[in-house]
């Protein structure tokens, strides 16, 4: 009992010691690191773009230093992220490209060059133009190309017109040469009649890279044979409407409010085109907000200063609307004339001016008027403690618009709550007054009126009648605020050689278009979206950040995710034996990250080399062709582009297609072709279109029959879910068929069972052979003779040994592709000849040895003649031919002799 007491005191006083001696210790732990100063900053070890800076402590190992502990508690050194801002790209440009022939209409000759780099992050922007120009002196005059207008009239400047317009008393030619030498003049109208406002307009063209209207291309000058006309509900004249136009009516302004999306300011659509990018439908309603004005330019700038949410208000005032017909278009003469002096040898310089100066599109249909529409600038941080949600200071906004000056929405009522929140107190109770500025972006109508119906802070909000006097104007200089739009290609019809001047115009749009694209843009901090703005890429703020280049964050902005966007498309490959060309592009500018969004749409597209049938084209004067479409549709070319009465022409095949028949054609006096004789035909596999992450080797644009190639993951530690060997057949098809499902996936290598046969595992006490089915995971790297096809193919070596154990006919060829070996392939067909005659069947590596074989290093080699068994039983009758002697031999100096390469003929399989 005495013992037990006393332990326990042991024990206590034993934890009063340590309590006593950690409380002496504490002091000396506490070590004042401040007493050790910090140096100064080091230099930043990058000018921009995430440098960092490093500091340490001053340290003196005196006795305070180790008294205290201040090794183990003081930092001794510290780095600090610096000049964070991104380093500016500055802008760089490519040579000028070769100048342009002398273009007969505007006697000037161009070059072009391309924006390598746009200007971004502050850096330098190009001050020079991309295209050059310079005076010359045509050679031919500036005049739309005479076509043959049988049945029509021809007019002085080349356009043909219906006879029944001469003498009308109306300007149809455009030159008024149908209204001379007349003898009775007649009225199409009884009186004269104006066109409709906004005519001109309606026959523009259309940018839709730049987003501007060009010069007409439609002539709305044109009335034709009818006296269309419609009356205008606005101040009741009548108008005559242009024979372009099947319809115009006029509309009462009305009124449409529609809130801001904030991630998506667009609602265009466009169709691809055939994967061509050319957008072949286009619209535009009054939601959409165009990215390449200078109001837009203005809220990028505007976002960049500080954390911003912008609200935005819009509304349509339609005045009339139109829709030209959909075919006999009467084109501008400008235009005509531009088309006709184009070169048929393709030229980007002058092909370009085309979208220049006519846009790239034609108004298919479309709404006139005005647009109101304003861009509210708010701090994000007031929006946010003010207490309502986006869509109610969305629609507080809009309440506020409508109450105060917008017209038709003057009955509208303003909640309480968007007067009565913790923003709008401040300001008046007005939430327009609380917004930082408003960007106007109001589309028709007098310039004075749309630019008074912007506001700044603390200044005078536009009233009603400001309102009422915009749109008001709007009826007399009205704007196309809703449309549809075509291709001008579609116009590109009616005069000779108008065929190959569409095609080199496609070439140039597609090249016009892509000198456009946000592709050449760097990737913007915190997830931005990089714009392309003239020469120089902006970066469109996320809301919750901010800064020049959006690389400032607001505190309750937190996520990390980097949204994939496409780098620009690669060139296009050369055109394949299936008249297909092909181009690719990478999700790597920057690829995703941490979550963020996959780049949207194709990373491959291709399209088809081939002519399509277009409407018959007018006949030039009879002593030139052009090219006969017939011939591009049978895969042959042209050298030239015309020919006169007696030219004989090679028709040349392309790639991959060889000529069979007479190869010449011949130029008649009727101004037509000699029959073709010959015909081209195809020889070759086309190249095989593999999904991502695949490669082919030998890669090239086609295969001639025979041909194999080999697949394989770009990434070393993956294998083909299929076949890895593929060969071009007679058929000109690959042989087998490439599956759509082929893909890579993680390599799972081929471990035979130890304990069996080649072929064969485990099954309980006994081994079976393998199911086919269960090697097809594995690599194909044998080339084997499937002796009843007599055929040369591909094979695992699980499935080789596979089929060997169920009784397959299989002999090993060599590890690796199916090389076109005839000695080796005719050899390996011999030795299966002989293979069941063999006494001998050894394993050997791959392979199997026979009685006329040793392995050797795991091949089988070849013994010589007089090394094989001479008591053997003769089993073949063969004749030598050196000798011309018959001799009764075995399997094995049958073999032997043939591998040696002695030359005899099998006569009988049996002795003589």
């Amino acid at each position: 009992m005495g013992g037990t007491k006393t332990l326990a005191m042991d024990r206590a006083t034993a934890v009063l010691t340590l309590l006593t001696m950690l409380w002496g210790a504490t002091p000396t732990l506490a070590c004042f690191c401040d007493h050790y100063p910090w140096t100064a900053w080091s230099t930043c070890s990058r000018t921009c773009n995430y440098g960092t800076q490093q500091r340490h402590r001053t340290i003196r190992h005196d006795e305070y230093y180790w008294k205290n502990a201040c090794e183990q508690l003081c930092v001794k050194q510290e780095s600090r992220a610096c000049n964070v801002e991104a380093c500016p790209l500055h802008c760089h440009l490519s040579e000028y490209g070769p100048w342009s022939a002398c273009s007969s209409c505007a006697k000037k000759q161009f070059r072009t060059r391309e924006l390598v780099t746009p200007a971004q992050f502050g850096g330098s922007d190009c001050t020079e133009p991309l295209v050059e120009e310079r005076p010359c002196h045509p050679s031919t005059e500036c005049h739309i190309e005479k076509v043959d207008c049988k049945d029509r009239f021809t007019c002085d400047n080349g356009r043909c017109i219906s006879t029944k317009l001469r003498c009308n008393s109306q300007n149809d030619c455009g030159d008024n040469s149908d209204e001379r030498h007349c003898a009775r003049m007649v009225r199409v109208c009884n009186r004269v009649f104006e066109s409709i406002p906004g005519a001109e307009l309606m026959a523009s063209g259309f940018d839709a890279a730049a987003e501007k209207i060009r010069a007409a291309v439609l002539d709305n000058s044109f009335f034709g044979g009818e006296c269309t006309t419609n009356r205008s509900r606005e101040d009741r004249k009548w108008y005559r409407i242009p024979a372009n136009d099947y319809k115009a009516e006029a509309e009462e302004a009305q009124s449409e409010v529609v809130n801001l999306a904030s991630d998506s300011s667009s609602s265009s659509s466009h169709e691809d085109g055939g994967g061509l990018f050319i957008p072949i439908l286009f619209s535009w309603r009054n939601s959409y907000m165009s990215r390449k004005t200078s109001s837009f330019r203005s809220a990028v700038k505007a976002s960049q200063q500080k954390d911003s949410k912008f609200i935005r208000v819009h509304q349509a005032v339609r005045v009339s609307t139109f829709r030209t017909k959909s075919s006999d278009l009467y084109l501008s003469e400008p235009f005509l004339r531009t088309l006709s002096s184009l070169p048929l040898d393709y030229n980007y310089a002058l092909y370009r001016q085309v979208f220049q100066l006519f846009g790239t599109h034609y108004f298919k249909a479309g709404t006139l008027g005005g647009h109101y529409d304003l861009l509210y600038q708010y701090n994000r941080e007031e929006v946010k403690n003010s207490g309502l949600t986006d869509s109610e200071v969305s629609s507080c906004v809009r309440r506020e618009t409508s109450f105060r000056f917008l017209i038709f929405f003057s009955s509208s009522r303003i909640n309480r709550q968007c007067y009565t929140n913790k923003m709008s107190e401040k300001y008046e109770g007005s939430f327009l007054k609380a917004s930082e500025r408003s960007i106007s972006m109001v589309r028709g109508g007098r310039a004075e009126y749309a630019a008074a119906l912007a506001i700044e802070r603390q200044g005078v909000l536009p009233d009603s009648t400001t309102y009422k006097d915009w749109m008001e104007s709007t009826k007399d200089n009205p704007t196309v605020v809703e449309y549809e739009l075509r291709p001008i290609l579609e116009l590109v019809r009616g005069f000779p050689c108008a065929v190959t001047k569409r095609q080199h115009l496609e070439r140039a749009l597609i090249e016009y278009l892509e000198s456009f694209d946000s592709c050449k843009c760097a990737p913007c901090p915190n997830n931005a979206r990089p714009v392309l703005s003239g020469t120089e890429c902006l970066c469109v703020c996320q809301s919750g950040t901010y800064g020049p280049n959006c690389e400032r964050r607001a505190q309750d902005y937190t996520s990390n995710a980097v949204d994939g966007r496409w780098s620009c498309w690669g060139p296009w490959s050369t055109c394949d034996s299936s008249m297909r060309r092909q181009r690719v592009r990478e999700c790597n500018n920057p690829a995703p990250q941490q979550g963020g969004k996959a780049c949207p749409g194709e990373r491959r597209i291709s399209t088809r080399e081939v002519e399509v049938q277009s409407p018959p084209e007018p006949r030039g004067s009879a002593d030139v062709r052009p090219l006969p479409l017939s011939l591009t549709i049978q895969a042959g070319r042209i050298n030239k582009r015309r020919f006169s009465f007696g030219d004989t022409e090679e028709i040349l095949c392309l790639t991959g297609f060889e000529m069979e028949g007479y190869q010449y054609i011949r130029c008649m006096p009727d101004s037509t072709w000699s029959k073709p004789m010959g015909q081209c035909i195809k020889r070759v596999c086309p190249s095989l279109a593999l999904p991502e992450g695949l490669t082919a080797q030998p890669e090239k644009a086609e295969y001639r029959v025979g041909d194999t190639v080999i697949l394989s993951c770009e990434s070393t530690d993956m294998v083909l879910s299929g076949r890895r060997y593929y060969t071009c057949g007679i058929d000109q098809s690959w042989e087998p068929a490439l599956t759509s499902d082929l893909h890579c996936k993680t390599e799972n290598p081929f471990v035979p069972d130890s304990s069996c046969g080649r072929g064969q595992r485990r099954d309980g006490a006994q081994c079976v052979c393998m199911a086919r089915e269960e090697c097809q995971p594995y690599r194909e790297d044998l080339c084997v003779l499937d002796a009843e096809k007599d055929r040369f193919t591909m094979m695992s070596a699980c499935a080789f040994h596979a089929g060997r154990c169920h009784g397959d006919r299989l002999y090993f060829l060599n590890r690796g592709a199916c090389e076109k070996d005839e000695s080796g392939m005719e050899w390996t067909r011999f030795r299966a000849r002989l293979s069941d005659r063999s006494s001998v069947q050894e394993p050997c590596g791959d392979d199997t040895c026979y009685e006329w074989e040793i392995c050797s290093g795991a091949k089988c080699e070849c013994k010589l003649p007089r090394d094989c068994p001479k008591d053997a039983s003769p089993s073949f009758c063969l004749e030598m031919l050196k000798t011309r002697t018959k001799r009764a031999m075995s399997a094995c100096s049958v073999a032997a002799m043939k591998c040696a390469g002695m030359q005899f003929r099998l006569l009988q399989d049996n002795s003589c």
